[in-house]
């Protein structure tokens, strides 16, 4: 009879353990919401969602590195285009100042409105990011582009690599654009030494048009505003299709987060009815277990006399 009795009190408390552990997971499993609280739950489908959580993380990861591409490539377009602005009017001065009707005040004028753009057009070109670097230096993002030496001539100061931002597994793309490409890289000379010299003529009242200085001077200014701006358009143009290819890019990462969250939500989601159904079915048992475990707790041999 004391064997029995050891033997039912013990099956009566491992019942109990197992019903209060049973209930346990099942709170934890409705309170994350998952059916897999660890590896043991279920192998296959915890390898599944590790995967799955993999590829999630480098996705996004992925979507930010666009993102900010995105935001890079707009920023310098709309510096960009203020250039090409700038230079607009640079062209309507050079073309009205080549006027033999106008006086050397005049000329001076025009001089001075484009000294004003011409350190409108350097400012642009050492426009800084909201961060405080450099758009157009190539990686020497803490260097000033363009700076004076001590004859007072512009000098490139950056260099010329360009930065990688990886956009895919398997795809890069070129994150920035160099002033020295669509500045310094023309057949004709810089257009901010051009401008320079063009203004110290105009300044020069010895100088009017007809004269083959002056004359040579405005050709070569014309022939810099030509070659820039087709390299700064070229540069927007590059800059325009790298938008649309990120634009795609996105779309695809944007499914496949959609993809992955669901494989991921199929595999761990938890089927609250079925989960409460069960914790109910549960909580009854152990509630008949505990019933049951008092009852024998209770038991000694003289109820059996």
């Amino acid at each position: 009879m004391r064997v029995s009795m050891l033997n039912l009190y013990s099956n009566n408390l491992q019942s109990l353990q197992n019903s209060t552990a049973d209930i346990s997971k099942l709170n934890q499993m409705m309170a994350t919401g998952k059916s897999i609280l660890r590896p043991s739950d279920d192998p296959i489908g915890s390898v599944k969602v590790i995967g799955g959580q993999r590829d999630l993380a480098a996705t996004n990861q992925y979507i930010k590195n666009t993102e900010s591409l995105s935001t890079s490539f707009s920023r310098a377009e709309t510096y960009m285009s203020s250039m090409v602005e700038l230079q607009t009017r640079m062209r309507e001065i050079t073309v009205a100042a080549n006027n033999g009707s106008l006086s050397p005040e005049d000329r001076a004028a025009y001089a001075a409105e484009m000294e004003e753009l011409l350190e409108a057009f350097t400012d642009t070109v050492n426009a800084k990011d909201e961060g405080g670097n450099y758009l157009f230096s190539g990686n020497l993002t803490d260097t000033a582009p363009i700076s004076k030496d001590a004859s007072g001539n512009y000098l490139y100061q950056g260099d010329n690599n360009h930065r990688e931002v990886q956009t895919s597994g398997s795809s890069w793309m070129t994150a920035n654009v160099t002033a020295s490409e669509f500045l310094f890289s023309n057949g004709s000379s810089d257009i901010l030494n051009q401008t320079q010299d063009f203004i110290n003529v105009l300044n020069d009242p010895s100088l009017a048009p007809g004269d083959p200085t002056f004359s040579q001077a405005a050709t070569d200014m014309l022939t810099s505003l030509d070659d820039t701006l087709t390299s700064i358009s070229s540069a927007i143009t590059d800059i325009g299709g790298k938008q649309n290819t990120i634009s795609l890019i996105q779309t695809s990462h944007e499914e496949r987060v959609l993809f992955n969250e669901e494989v991921i939500g199929e595999t761990e989601g938890l089927d609250y009815a079925q989960a409460t159904a069960e914790f109910n079915l549960k909580l009854t048992a152990l509630k008949v277990t505990q019933q049951t475990f008092v009852q024998v707790t209770q038991l000694s041999l003289f109820n059996h006399m």
